[in-house]
Parts: C-alpha cells; sequence; structure tokens
C-alpha cells in the first residue's frame, strides 16, 4: 500500500466484488456530507504520449498500482469537495503519463455523446490555442449542467482529455418525468442484502427525510444509472482498446451496490478498481479496494434544505 500525505489518508481496503451491507448509519455530520456525495465518447486520433514520467505536482500520494493494470478504474467523488478532485486529477495525470485512458464522466447523459463527438471534431484546432475555452465550449454542447455542477471542478479534468487527447464518454442515464425508465433489472448476484444496502444509502442520503413511498423508485433510478455507466464503459473499450476510468460519486462506485456489479456481469473476469474519495470524519458508505479520506469543507447543513422541501421544522 502507498504511504500517504497527512492530508489524505487510506483508510481501508476491500475486495473488487464484495458483498456487504453498509456500516453503521452516520451521525448529522455524516449525513451531511453524504448527501453532498449522492447530490464522451469521442474517438480522438491518438496522440503522442506527453513526455517524460514521474510524480504530479502537489504532494499527493500516487496513484494506487493496480490503476497500471486494470481494464476499468472507477474514482469517486463527493461533488463538491475541491480537494478530492484534485487528488483524482493528480491520478489522472500520472495514469495518462502510463498510458492512454478514455475517461467516462457522471456529468455528461450517455445520448449527449454525439453532440460531444461532433464538438470535439469542430474544436479540434483550437484546443492548442485556448484549451480552456475548447472544454467550456464542449461541455456546453454535451449539455454540462453548470447550475447543477460546479465547473471549476471538472473544468481541469476535460482540458486533460483535450490536450492529451483522450476519449471522452458521457455516461450517465437521464432522467426525468418525459424518460421512462423501462425495464430495470439489477445486476446478476443481487439479492436483498444489496437492496437492503441501496435502499440505506438513499435515505440516509437524504437525512431520513425521503417518504418511504419514493424509495423504491429512487432506488430503481440507481440501478438504472449504474446499468448504463457499466454498458458505457464497456462499449468505449471495446470501440477503443483502451482501459476506462469512469469518474462518478462514491455511490455510483461502490463495489458492493454500484457500477462494479454491473461490469462483473458484463465482462466476467474483467480487472475492476474502485475506488473511494470521501471526507475524513464522515460515515465510510459501503465497499471500495481502497478509500482515501481528504479534508471536509464547510458548507450549508442540506438537511436544513431537505427538511424545508418535505415540509419539517
Amino acid at each position: 500500500m502507498h504511504r500517504t500525505s497527512e492530508r489524505y489518508r487510506t483508510v481501508s481496503d476491500g475486495g473488487a466484488h464484495a458483498r456487504a451491507a453498509c456500516g453503521q448509519s452516520p451521525g448529522r455530520a455524516g449525513r451531511r456530507r453524504a448527501l453532498a456525495a449522492l447530490a464522451s465518447f469521442t474517438l480522438a486520433a491518438c496522440s503522442t504520449r506527453p513526455p517524460g514520467a514521474g510524480r504530479p505536482p502537489g504532494g499527493s500520494p500516487p496513484a494506487p498500482e493496480a490503476l497500471a493494470s486494470v481494464r476499468f478504474a472507477l474514482i469517486g467523488e463527493v461533488h463538491d469537495n475541491p480537494a478530492g478532485h484534485r487528488l483524482r486529477l493528480d491520478w489522472l495525470r500520472e495514469m495518462t503519463l502510463q498510458r492512454r485512458w478514455a475517461i467516462a464522466l457522471e456529468q455528461f447523459d450517455a445520448p449527449m455523446q454525439p453532440q460531444l463527438d461532433a464538438a470535439r471534431s469542430r474544436l479540434a484546432d483550437r484546443i492548442a490555442a485556448d484549451p480552456r475555452r475548447a472544454a467550456r465550449e464542449l461541455a456546453e454542447a454535451g449539455g454540462f449542467s453548470f447550475d447543477g455542477w460546479k465547473w471549476t471542478l471538472y473544468e481541469p479534468v476535460i482540458v486533460l482529455a483535450l490536450e492529451r487527447g483522450l476519449p471522452l464518454v458521457a455516461a450517465n442515464l437521464p432522467v426525468g418525468r418525459n424518460r421512462p425508465l423501462g425495464d430495470v433489472r439489477p445486476p446478476e448476484g443481487w439479492s436483498a442484502t444489496e437492496a437492503r444496502a441501496m435502499a440505506e444509502a438513499i435515505r440516509d442520503g437524504h437525512c431520513g427525510l425521503l417518504p418511504e413511498r419514493a424509495v423504491d423508485g429512487m432506488v430503481r433510478i440507481q440501478i438504472a444509472r449504474d446499468a448504463t455507466m457499466a454498458r458505457t464503459m464497456v462499449d468505449a473499450h471495446r470501440a477503443t482498446g483502451l482501459p476506462v476510468a469512469l469518474l462518478a460519486g462514491n455511490g455510483h462506485v461502490r463495489a458492493d451496490i454500484g457500477v462494479p456489479l454491473h461490469l462483473a456481469a458484463l465482462v466476467p473476469g474483467a480487472r475492476v478498481a474502485a475506488l473511494g474519495i470521501g471526507e475524513r470524519g464522515a460515515a465510510h458508505p459501503g465497499r471500495f479496494d481502497r478509500w482515501i479520506e481528504v479534508e471536509p469543507i464547510d458548507r450549508e447543513d442540506p438537511c436544513t434544505a431537505l427538511q424545508r422541501r418535505f415540509g419539517g421544522t
């Protein structure tokens, strides 16, 4: 196991496909952080590998060694925590010096892939001159929600992909009133244990305020999204021949109930690494191959907003 700096701490390791229920319910502070955590498949031409190798700047611990040989890497996030995003970006910089990757993102819906492809082609001649502007235009074309996601946390990943010629994969399933889920089937091996764990994660992520009648529906949505992310990763690998890294919330990355279970059903035997990046002091949400903690941030209590939404006091 790699040694980590004082700012980053590895607190647990687990099997890639372990079947364990959630741990103890977190306290109020843990629920606040858990809620924050819950809140493109462009076929780029091969580029020359950037010269040099070695460690990325900034003092982050090195990328886990398993990432050097897996076919699918799933790297989690607390959506609004800058320290976690910086750590993951350093890992991506290091990983993509060693070999090319396709990068899949929860923040783009899978049906927007053609728009991402078209924008990537259109912007090809402008990337070197102004990669940040090109990244912004690509995100706009791909339907990135600038109101729902903090662009400054995701912009560096898009810039990295553009500068290094890495395919971008639109990975998520859009959900809305006019988008029926259809037939949602859990992955092979799904049991009452996994169902309880996912339902509990959803309840806890909503501070215990979600009406019970809504839980089953949200479980179906989560399963459908995880299945879509897994399928887009497999399709990207088959089309490009590259390993694929999924960047998504920790709830999707969980080895016990998330995308790894769907990958195991789609490509049995494929090497998968599930890495969670959470906040120090928050409850450990399920199982990962490695769990890294970063410093928490101060944020408004999201439970207060949910209390207003659900009519509480």
